[in-house]
């Protein structure tokens, strides 16, 4: 998908949106119209639109006045939450990679992208580290693959249609119906996986992380050698801690 294809009540929406954000006080039809140039009735349909979807709440009666809704706040909680989430996460992760002799990473949706925050090394004498705020490619990192999970089927297709998608190995997943059903399962087990689709001799494995209302925050993975997943009871023991740290990290937020 072209990162230029723009659509242009989405445009319009946006701009009313952030010009609203920078105005000290409510704001008329007239006035949103006359500073964005957007024709009075298709501004007023999108009012009305915005309106009904919280992110806008008319003040003012003759004539009315708009300015930023709940919805707007409500959103950026959630922004700021994701973000103060290392801080809350850094004492279990580090347990975490105690107890898995792993590096212990937390990934966050960013956009369209997955990008982790934050990692804990483990003692191990080779410790696998990620490059933190770089974009993560969804079809080869378990902590992405977690998030896309937790999305509906539309968004998924958006999001990895959208994104540059890696062939690192021979196990990379490229086909986007194959990597949705590589979704489904991890929202069925709970738990993603990267089976030497980042790296050869790499293996991952990460859990999602809810609120309260059970939304996604992000997950929190462990990485490790490959074939410390390839033994069944190994792979339960890791699965045990990493979802036993999400659990915790969610119950601090909560």
């Amino acid at each position: 998908m072209s990162k230029d294809v723009k659509v242009p009540a989405v445009e319009r929406a946006l701009d009313v949106i952030e010009y609203l954000a920078d105005c000290n006080s409510s704001k008329s039809l007239k006035e949103i119209g006359d500073q964005l140039k957007i024709p009075a009735a298709s501004l007023f349909r999108l009012l009305k639109n915005l309106t009904a979807r919280d992110y806008l709440v008319q003040v003012k009666e003759n004539p009315p006045e708009y300015e930023l809704g709940y919805k707007i706040s409500q959103i950026s909680s959630k922004y700021i939450r994701k973000f103060n989430l290392s801080d809350v996460a850094k004492p279990v992760m580090e347990e975490l990679s105690e107890r898995t002799n792993q590096t212990a990473q937390l990934g966050v949706l960013d956009g369209t992208k997955v990008i982790y925050i934050a990692q804990v090394l483990s003692r191990a004498p080779v410790n696998f580290i990620a490059h933190l705020y770089a974009p993560m490619a969804p079809n080869v990192c378990a902590c992405a693959k977690c998030i896309l999970a937790e999305e509906d089927p539309e968004t998924q297709k958006w999001i990895l249609e959208s994104s540059m998608l890696k062939k690192n190995t021979e196990k990379t997943i490229m086909d986007i119906d194959t990597l949705i059903d590589e979704l489904r399962l991890t929202k069925e087990r709970g738990y993603g996986r990267d089976d030497e689709e980042f790296s050869v001799g790499i293996g991952c494995l990460a859990v999602p992380i809810l609120g309260s209302d059970n939304e996604c925050l992000g997950a929190i993975g462990v990485t490790g050698k490959a074939e410390d997943y390839e033994d069944a009871e190994q792979l339960e023991k890791i699965r045990f801690f990493v979802t036993d740290a999400a659990k915790k990290i969610s119950k601090k937020i909560v």
